[in-house]
């Protein structure tokens, strides 16, 4: 896939350039996961260990993943993940905010990113498992159009977004 970049104007009149990954930006991903503090991690990746989450970077460049990064004043400050699912029409999205840069729009930026990237990709469904904890980002992706159930142990909540035909492919990010 080519680079992607879109520059975004957040709340506080700061700039944030959204973008993929490279691998030039391993350290400044550890860098941000480091900035989480251990209930941000469980929100996004169920543990509460940094070292858990940063043993886990080779993820970042797996084939069937598209990383997004926010990038703000030349640190990383979240990601955005598309981790498409066998067969290619649909992919799980999840979004990580570090902590001190938690709302100023950037988990807006990154979501909106993403769901645009993957309409242009011609995804027809995006998928999002989020524990019941994390009620203001249901809220959130509620708002833009996902589904929620909860699961029958009561541990996480399960949300679907789809994309109808004619939104697929309409523009690029």
């Amino acid at each position: 896939m080519h680079a992607l970049r879109r520059a975004l104007p957040l709340r506080d009149g700061k700039t944030v350039v959204l973008r993929t990954i490279t691998p030039q930006d391993l350290p400044a991903w550890e860098k941000m996961i480091l900035s989480c503090s251990s209930d941000t991690l469980f929100r996004r990746f169920e543990v509460r260990s940094h070292q858990a989450v940063l043993s886990r970077a080779k993820e970042l460049w797996d084939a069937e993943t598209v990383v997004i990064v926010a990038e703000l004043e030349g640190a990383l400050v979240g990601e955005a993940r598309l981790c498409l699912l066998p067969g290619g029409q649909s992919a799980e999205f999840c979004v990580l905010v570090a902590d001190p840069w938690q709302g100023v729009g950037i988990g807006a930026a990154l979501t909106d990113f993403a769901l645009d990237l993957a309409k242009a990709m011609g995804l027809e469904k995006i998928l999002v498992e989020i524990i019941p904890e994390n009620l203001r980002i249901i809220d959130f992706l509620r708002r833009r159009g996902f589904r929620f159930t909860a699961e029958r142990d009561g541990r996480t909540y399960r949300g679907e977004l789809c994309f109808p035909a004619v939104e697929r492919n309409k523009r690029s990010p």
